[in-house]
């Protein structure tokens, strides 16, 4: 018999589009939630995405985000459809939608206009940058969020152009984050009986992100710049070349960075009290960057990696997508998802979170535009 899972029963319908909101369904239907995906006629605009690879027609974004949901096609401007939509709301416990501040009233479905046929509905609304202030109305997307979050302004070579990261981080950030509310606000339901409006804004994701730096300028008054391979908080860690290809380390506490002289083998560097602590090795960063650079150098990075291993130091190899997908690791973790629907097989990974009481549920892969209007309507008839 399966295990019971938290959201079983429930019923999500998902307005949104791209990543974030639609990571967000994804969460709750492997939490066992049933999540209906809204779309206008012309689709969630994801699936106008195909690879980078202008050869393979594949569109991994849709594929990636909704997988696990039922695809109901509408036209919320449309009074039949739109009485439908407040039919299947009714008896919905959570509604998900990234329009930006005000489309929302033009369709007649606000969270006051949900609450008046679902009193105890968990709405959400996810946006670029809020529903207050100057910039509301502004539409947003992950690039243009990590600039204007500072995201983009410390990361990459302090002589170099500020650089986005290479994937979209808060995005999928703010989709984990808006799950995370969901679930509190059932709880809070659950506990105490009423529902709650939840917002969720890509700029206030992408500064979280950045707590501690933020902390620190907020409190002393230092703001961070780029410091390209090598953080300026913990000299000398970082990223290095070996003899055949790249590592990095860590060593910021006195037994990390003692373990770490030692597995360089450096006499100049083991026991010298001009780096005991991290104000000191700060103080001398430009003779440790360039000394270690040099003592990495010697060797592969297989041979570092069994000297830091042995030396308990914190490490990583810079590996490519083929090398980790390869590593023991992500088969120890089980990351690899397969999901189908219509014979056709997608590859993904897992969301993170493991549980010991219950599995995720089992989902089939990203459906068609429209693929279940026929049966939700059906199911929800006037």
């Amino acid at each position: 018999m399966t295990a019971p899972r938290p959201l079983d029963g429930m019923l999500v319908l998902d307005l949104t589009m791209m990543i974030a909101g639609p990571l967000a369904g994804t969460i709750c239907a492997d939490l066992g939630a049933d999540v209906i995906k809204v779309e206008p006629p012309s689709g969630d605009g994801s699936r106008a995405y195909f690879s980078a690879d202008p050869t393979v027609r594949f569109n991994s974004m849709t594929a990636a985000f909704n997988r696990g949901k039922r695809s109901l096609a509408i036209d919320l401007t449309d009074p039949d459809d739109h009485a439908l939509f407040l039919r299947i709301a009714a008896e919905a416990d959570v509604v998900i939608e990234a329009f930006r501040p005000g489309v929302a009233a033009k369709l007649g479905i606000t969270y006051d206009e949900i609450r008046a046929v679902n009193d105890d509905i968990v709405y959400v609304s996810i946006s670029g940058f809020g529903q207050h202030g100057p910039d509301a109305g502004r539409p947003g997307f992950d690039t243009a969020i990590q600039g204007e979050s500072g995201l983009m302004v410390i990361t990459g070579e302090p002589d170099g152009l500020p650089q986005r990261v290479g994937t979209q981080i808060v995005d999928a950030s703010t989709g984990i984050t808006a799950a995370q509310a969901i679930c509190a606000a059932l709880l809070n339901r659950e506990r105490h009986g009423c529902g709650d409006r939840i917002e969720c804004s890509l700029l206030a994701t992408a500064i979280a992100l950045q707590t501690h730096n933020y902390t620190e300028y907020l409190t002393v008054d230092v703001p961070l710049t780029r410091a390209g391979a090598h953080p300026v908080f913990t000299t000398p860690s970082g990223t290095y070349a070996t003899s055949d290809g790249l590592i990095l380390f860590s060593a910021n506490t006195p037994k990390h960075w003692s373990a770490l002289t030692r597995a360089l083998g450096d006499p100049e560097l083991i026991d010298n009290p001009k780096h005991a602590d991290q104000a000191g090795r700060s103080g001398d960063r430009a003779f440790l960057l360039e000394r270690v650079q040099q003592i990495l150098r010697t060797r592969t990075t297989a041979e570092w990696v069994e000297r830091f291993r042995a030396a308990g130091i914190v490490y990583g190899e810079v590996r490519d997508y083929p090398a980790v997908v390869a590593s023991p690791q992500f088969a120890a973790e089980q990351l690899a998802l397969e999901v189908e629907r219509d014979g056709v097989v997608t590859h993904t990974v897992r969301t993170p979170a493991r549980y010991s009481s219950f599995t995720p549920a089992p989902t089939a892969g990203a459906p068609a535009l429209g693929a279940d209007t026929a049966a939700i309507r059906a199911e929800y008839p006037a």
